[in-house]
C-alpha cells in the first residue's frame, strides 16, 4: 500500500493535509483574480458611462450657453448628445449585469474565509475533517464564485 492512500500513517496523513492545503491555496488564488477581474470590469464600465455622461452633458450645455447648435446644426448637435446619453444608460445596465456590486461583494466575501481557512492550515497537524468541512461549505455557500 502506497503512503498516499493510508491515511492512519503519518506520512498519509501529512499527504492529506498538503492535499487540502494547496486546494484551498488554489481556490484562494482562483477567487482573488476573479475579484481583480471585476473590479477592473466595474472600474471600466465606470469610466465609460461617465465619459459618455460628459460629453451628453458638454454638447447640450455649451449649446444651450450660446445659443447655437455645437456641430452645425441642432438635428445633430441633439442627436450626438441623446446617443451619448443612450450609451452612458446601456453601459450603466450593462455593468449591473456583468460586474455586480453583489457579485463583488460574494466574492469578496469568499476570498475572506479562504484566507481565514488558509490560516487555520498553518499548522502542520490541522484538524483535517474539520477543515475539509469547512472548505466544502464555503464552495458550497458561494455556488456563483469560482473556486
Amino acid at each position: 500500500m502506497s503512503p498516499e492512500a493510508n491515511t492512519s500513517s503519518p506520512d498519509g496523513a501529512n499527504y492529506e493535509h498538503t492535499v487540502l492545503r494547496k486546494q484551498i491555496q488554489q481556490s484562494l488564488q482562483k477567487v482573488e483574480a476573479q475579484k481583480q477581474r471585476l473590479k477592473s470590469t466595474d472600474r471600466r464600465y465606470t469610466i465609460m458611462s461617465i465619459m459618455l455622461g460628459v460629453i451628453a452633458t458638454f454638447v447640450a450645455g455649451e449649446s444651450a450657453v450660446t445659443g447655437e447648435p455645437l456641430f452645425g446644426n441642432w438635428r445633430l448637435t441633439t442627436m450626438i448628445a441623446s446617443v451619448s446619453t443612450l450609451s452612458a444608460t446601456a453601459i450603466t445596465g450593462i455593468q449591473k449585469q456583468i460586474a455586480s456590486p453583489e457579485q463583488l461583494l460574494e466574492t469578496s466575501e469568499c476570498a475572506a474565509k479562504l484566507k481565514a481557512l488558509k490560516v487555520e492550515t498553518i499548522a502542520a497537524d490541522y484538524e483535517l475533517d474539520l477543515v475539509t468541512d469547512t472548505y466544502q461549505g464555503i464552495i458550497s455557500e458561494f455556488p456563483s464564485v469560482d473556486c
